[in-house]
């Protein structure tokens, strides 16, 4: 283990900075000791893996805000193991429910849409496989 890489590992702070400074990806020795603290895991999520930081959970989920961050731009829904804490604070329960809430309708609507243009397709390759049926077997006859 290098020098650099042990500094890294003595904080949260110093190994997110290695991941994104040094390694510029993801830096699987730092994780447990990223996943301590609220600040840096949400970071580490957005900033590092773009996408959800499960060993981070735990601290994130204890911290109002970036419960409600983390929802927001991590999950683009519901995050539930930080409800408990976006509730004790109205401003962020207020944006959680309007934003969280929005996504997920958002998103619903989107499911359905292509759901309906998906069964529009099949119908329409419904029709031109009986057409082609026919028109083999016009062939056959004729």
């Amino acid at each position: 283990m290098s020098a650099k890489e042990k500094e890294a590992l003595k904080s949260a702070r110093n190994s997110y900075y290695y991941a994104l400074d040094i390694l510029k990806g993801r830096f699987e020795k730092g994780e447990d000791v990223i996943s301590k603290d609220a600040y840096y895991s949400y970071k580490y999520a957005r900033n590092i893996l773009k996408g959800k930081f499960e060993k981070g959970e735990i601290a994130i989920s204890k911290d109002t805000k970036y419960s409600y961050y983390y929802a927001r731009n991590i999950l683009k829904g519901k995050f539930e193991k930080g409800e408990d804490a976006i509730s004790k604070d109205a401003y962020c329960s207020k944006l959680y429910k309007e934003n969280i809430y929005n996504i997920e309708k958002e998103l619903k609507i989107k499911l359905e849409t292509e759901q309906i243009k998906l069964e529009k397709e099949k119908k329409e390759l419904e029709k031109l496989k009986i057409e082609f049926e026919k028109s083999d077997l016009a062939e056959l006859l004729g």
